[in-house]
């Protein structure tokens, strides 16, 4: 009876430790998050827009909130350029804060949380050969009251030998920063539901 008693103990004592250090992890000061992006995305500075989101807030926004959603891998230098590029615009236009998820390994296992986030986002995705939609990167979308008002991908389909310093001149980055104004215009346009403020 007493090596129950112990065992049990010591399940609680580790239950425990994993909930106070699953909990302490979640509330990471904002500095140690942007730190973080900075030290993924290394042409972003410290000083950037994106919070780390859990998959299940994605969701929650792209169903029914408000904000822009980035999407991306680290890994790829189409992403580190985007996010680069994106950063400095939505800075430009008076923008503080995006939604950021790292959607590698959620795509890679082909997760039920990212098969709803795929549902969510079909109309504007990659399909491929059997109609099947796919989230590629960089993805971006603004999304009010559960309502998406615009969508870009616009490098995560480019498939010629093309890098993203050749692809990046000064007319793409102009192009790309009045487009990204446009957007946060129609959020702002865009009425609010009664009793939103």
């Amino acid at each position: 009876m007493n090596k129950v008693k112990i065992l049990i103990i010591i399940l609680i004592a580790v239950l425990g430790a994993y909930l106070i250090y699953n909990h302490f992890d979640k509330i990471r000061s904002k500095e140690q998050v942007i730190d973080k992006f900075a030290s993924e995305y290394t042409l972003v500075d410290n000083d950037n827009v994106f919070e780390y989101k859990y998959i299940d807030d994605i969701i929650e926004t792209i169903s029914n909130g408000t904000g822009i959603v980035f999407l991306c891998t680290p890994e790829s230098a189409w992403c580190q350029k985007y996010a680069y590029y994106l950063n400095n615009a939505l800075k430009k236009y008076g923008v503080t804060k995006a939604s950021y998820l790292n959607i590698k390994s959620y795509r890679e296992i082909n997760t039920t949380k990212y098969r709803k986030l795929v549902e969510l986002l079909e109309d504007y995705e990659y399909k491929d050969d059997l109609n099947n939609s796919k989230i590629v990167t960089p993805d971006l979308t603004f999304v009010k009251n559960g309502k998406i008002l615009a969508h870009d991908n616009e490098t995560s389909l480019i498939t010629s030998d093309n890098k993203p310093e050749e692809y990046w001149n000064q007319n793409k980055i102009n192009d790309f920063e009045y487009k990204i104004k446009g957007f946060i215009d129609l959020m702002n346009q865009e009425p609010a539901l009664e009793g939103d403020e």
